[in-house]
């Protein structure tokens, strides 16, 4: 199905804007790639984002090279609105009329919103196309590299009670907003005031306690609200509905990840309901809601109602909202980047994002390079389905006491047993499932006649015990491969992505980026990639040289 689409042109160049463009020497990168890439893809790929009809909307492609020149300088929006009004370079770059200023920062924005992260995903792998028309990456023996990088936002990340206002007044502000009069007079009867109560410093034990129950009271009935018989059929027809929705869920996992009921059985007398277990002191008796202890808080828990899929990690360094997936080539072009929470495990993304770019160009690395996070079994396994081994060193398994390491037990594959160093046998072995394997234990009685007991385990009753990975045989072979010649070659070539890494992160400003949602920030990072890209097929190609030229060019004849 094909879609016409007439946009928006800014007919031929006038004689005065031809005058001085010529006028203007080659720009280093910006001409290069006016040259070698071919942006019309996004005329046709975007048609279906607008209906025919109405006002001829800018072209696509334009639209596109406005995106790339703001990840190249790493602009506000309202910067590369006053960079295309006063940079010749740019209009140029755009043909763009010399007197164009019809480009506001708030059209950019819309755009982007309009494309989505699907259609900047689109736009990279089209360039990536070209790229691979190019003879620029694609080989039979290439290898891919993939490695991520903190992606730290600006958002602020407050505790248990300003969490839950914050979901209450965004829940509470979209209703005022977008709710039709009867909603909102309804909602006049509903007391939201615990909303807008800021505790200062000095208050007491007993009025945070308050404050707290009172907020999550008044949360928790402003949800019933919308449950309530005589509300429902208000909201059946209501066109907002489905956000209303989202912040509903947002607020309530909130609220059941960081409160929790008072017991009233837990009361020791009359003034007391129960005892407060993060302050240490007795709970009031209007108290019905209590914090829930920081420790007993879930891991994967929401910390910013504003951004609910941010999260924070706690590595060397503590990351605050996303990380960034890279995948790229040992020649240095970046294939995909994906962003993840925080919180996620490195690997959990790779075997998508190499199956995807398998998919679409029919490309088959001969090996994959990552650090230790690339290296467990589950990873090397799903990757063998496809075809594609991984190069990465094998996860250290330390024992934390500090005696015999499991590497001096043998393992009998025919018995299924392990052997001791002093000749013994295990007698036992359970599947633990979230290791993803069974551990092996020897018997008690014989671990405490042994002689190299105290050197062996640290336990004073039961034996010695041995976990063995299902994935132990990939590991083998992997340590194997990696201490060959050609395996420490190859994990050397892992250090082209840290440079990658470096032009996403700080050339490209994806490193506190200010955005308030991780499918922006996911966007951000798309037209990075494409700009990291067309770096390296303007200096593949194009033979750049630095500075302008500005000598007149000899004449001929």
């Amino acid at each position: 199905m094909t879609f016409s689409v007439r946009y928006k042109t800014f007919d031929q160049l006038s004689f005065a804007d031809v005058q001085v463009y010529t006028k203007l020497p080659p720009h280093p990168f910006w001409s290069h790639v006016d040259s070698k890439v071919d942006f019309s893809f996004a005329d046709r790929l975007c048609a279906v984002l607008y209906s025919g009809r109405g006002q001829y909307p800018y072209a696509p492609s334009l639209k596109l090279k406005i995106h790339l020149v703001q990840a190249y300088y790493g602009l506000s929006d309202r910067q590369t609105e006053e960079k295309i009004i006063g940079d010749l370079f740019i209009k140029r770059f755009l043909q763009l009329p010399v007197d164009f200023i019809g480009f506001d920062h708030s059209t950019i924005g819309l755009d982007r919103s309009r494309m989505g992260a699907a259609m900047f995903r689109a736009c990279h792998l089209y360039i990536l196309a070209q790229m691979y028309q190019y003879g620029l990456w694609g080989d039979r023996n290439e290898q891919w590299i993939i490695d991520s990088f903190p992606t730290n936002v600006n958002l602020k990340f407050p505790g248990a009670y300003r969490l839950i206002q914050h979901a209450l007044i965004r829940l509470a502000q979209h209703l005022r907003k977008h709710g039709t009069k009867p909603m909102l007079e309804a909602l006049e009867a509903l007391p939201l005031d615990g909303a807008t109560v800021r505790l200062s410093k000095s208050a007491s034990a007993s009025a945070r306690m308050l404050a707290f129950s009172k907020l999550v009271s008044q949360a928790y009935g402003l949800l019933a609200w919308f449950e309530n018989e005589n509300i429902k059929p208000l909201l059946a027809e209501w066109k907002h509905l489905k956000r209303s929705r989202e912040l509903q869920a947002i607020l309530r996992r909130i609220l059941q990840e960081n409160s929790s009921p008072v017991d009233p059985g837990d009361g020791a007398d009359e003034a007391s309901e129960g005892r407060n277990e993060e302050t240490g002191t007795n709970v009031p008796e209007l108290v019905r809601f209590q914090k829930i202890p920081l420790a007993e808080r879930p891991k994967n828990r929401i910390v910013s109602a504003v951004d609910p899929e941010a999260r924070i990690a706690k590595r060397s360094k503590t990351i605050y909202g996303y990380k960034t997936q890279n995948l790229c080539t040992t020649g240095g072009v970046i294939l995909d980047v994906r962003t993840i929470p925080a919180n996620e495990h490195d690997q959990d993304a790779t075997a998508d994002m190499t199956a995807t770019i398998k998919r679409f160009f029919g490309v088959t690395p001969s090996a994959l390079l990552g650090d230790s996070a690339y290296g467990h079994g589950r990873n090397r396994a799903r990757l063998a389905a496809l075809g594609i081994p991984v190069v990465a060193p094998v996860p250290i398994a330390e024992n934390p006491t500090g005696l015999f390491h499991s590497s001096r037990f043998v393992y009998d594959a025919e018995k299924d047993v392990y052997i001791c160093p002093e000749g013994q046998q295990s007698v036992g072995k359970q599947y633990i499932r979230q290791s993803e394997g069974h551990q092996y234990s020897f018997a008690p009685h014989v671990c405490l006649s042994c002689p190299s007991r105290k050197a062996c385990t640290s336990s004073e009753k039961g034996g010695r015990r041995v976990f063995r990975s299902d994935y132990a045989d990939l590991y083998e072979a992997a340590r194997v491969y990696n201490d060959s010649l050609t395996g420490r070659a190859e994990l050397q070539e892992r250090l082209v992505v840290e440079r990658k890494n470096k032009e996403l992160k700080n050339d490209c400003a994806l490193d506190g980026a200010r955005t308030r949602s991780r499918v922006t920030l996911q966007i951000k990072a798309q037209t990075s990639a494409m700009v990291v890209n067309l770096k390296l097929l303007v200096r593949k190609l194009g033979n750049p040289k630095p500075g302008f030229l500005r000598r007149a060019p000899i004449a001929v004849g």
